[in-house]
């Protein structure tokens, strides 16, 4: 059973979630917060709700929700997993049978790409503390079997064959063979796959709208772990750094990177003094993955388009230039120093 707005109530009724007494006396809502997965916000008097389900009934959709519940149930379970717990909402159970999460949902909360200050340095400083903290305190957690091993997949998108040649729409069809086009991708590719180490537990997606800041400003909790693995921590950081940068990439003319820039800085600072790290140290293994993430991210800028659009290819030739000439990026980006 797939989930509808129309079909949420009798779902929370048959796992006693919700009641007919919230929807007598008008304190039931359900709201549409589908994206990749199924969502849905729900109030239900004086409880919120967060439901997760796949959108696609295939395998490969279900096992990452799986993994996602599972870690969930680790945090609560596992004493390695304690780190996750202040950083992840609060989880009501998984119902396997339809694939659906129940999640806590965190009112009053908003998500970094969208809060008007989202370029202040101390929110950036406390984010760049909260990944650093998650990636030093898992790294004890000696290498868990719930969490998979696996590279992200745009570091071998460039390989001829691979399956998103063939998937997805048009648009992202393109995308692929222009990455696939010239040699300086590949090359780029290889030598950052080979470089990859497995390391500590990294979250996969840690970008700026999965990050979200609590009412009284204290606080970082992070959401969509379902792509949660065992591997290089760089991945993160640098997942992090071009969300914050593609606002410039983008849209340069309304972004500037002077604009954007204190608040990589403060990021990268936030994270050296909870990983014990140092800020150029990080900044410089950072970039490449950073750059090669953006790859991921014009193939989803084109999600539904029969060809390329002027924001995908605005990432593609910046990834290219930063893959080509990472030392060159740190310092057209970075502005070669903290600010």
């Amino acid at each position: 059973m797939f989930l509808t707005e129309g079909s949420v109530l009798q779902y929370l009724l048959d796992r006693r979630f919700a009641d007919l007494e919230s929807v007598v006396d008008g304190s039931f809502y359900v709201g549409n917060l589908s994206r990749r997965n199924r969502n849905f916000r729900v109030v239900c008097g004086p409880r919120q709700y967060f439901l997760k389900q796949p959108k696609s009934w295939d395998a490969p959709s279900r096992r990452s929700l799986e993994q996602e519940a599972a870690l969930y149930w680790q945090s609560k379970t596992d004493p390695r997993f304690q780190p996750l717990k202040i950083l992840m909402p609060e989880s009501y159970g998984y119902d396997p049978v339809h694939s659906v999460l129940t999640l806590e949902y965190l009112p009053g909360q908003t998500n970094l790409r969208s809060l008007e200050g989202r370029f202040h340095k101390s929110v950036a400083r406390m984010a760049g503390a909260a990944m650093g903290a998650f990636h030093r305190d898992m790294r004890t957690a000696s290498d868990p079997a719930i969490l998979p091993r696996r590279k992200p997949w745009y570091l071998s998108i460039h390989r001829a064959g691979g399956k998103e040649e063939e998937q997805g729409s048009k648009g992202q069809r393109e995308v692929v063979r222009v990455i696939q086009r010239p040699i300086e991708f590949g090359r780029a590719l290889e030598s950052l796959s080979g470089g990859w180490r497995e390391e500590t537990a990294v979250h996969g997606d840690w970008k700026l709208e999965n990050c979200l800041l609590s009412q009284d400003a204290r606080r970082i909790q992070v959401i969509d772990w379902e792509f949660a693995n065992w591997g290089d921590p760089f991945e993160d950081v640098g997942t992090m750094l071009q969300s914050y940068w593609g606002f410039w990439v983008r849209s340069p003319a309304q972004y500037s990177l002077e604009q954007i820039r204190p608040a990589l800085w403060a990021f990268l600072e936030g994270y050296a003094e909870a990983d014990g790290r140092d800020p150029d140290e990080i900044a410089s293994r950072a970039m490449p993955y950073a750059a090669a993430r953006m790859l991921q991210t014009a193939y989803e800028a084109v999600d539904q388009e029969e060809k390329l659009n002027a924001a995908a290819v605005c990432l593609l030739q910046a990834s290219l230039n930063i893959l080509k000439r990472p030392q060159w990026a740190l310092g057209e980006i970075l502005g070669g120093g903290r600010t």
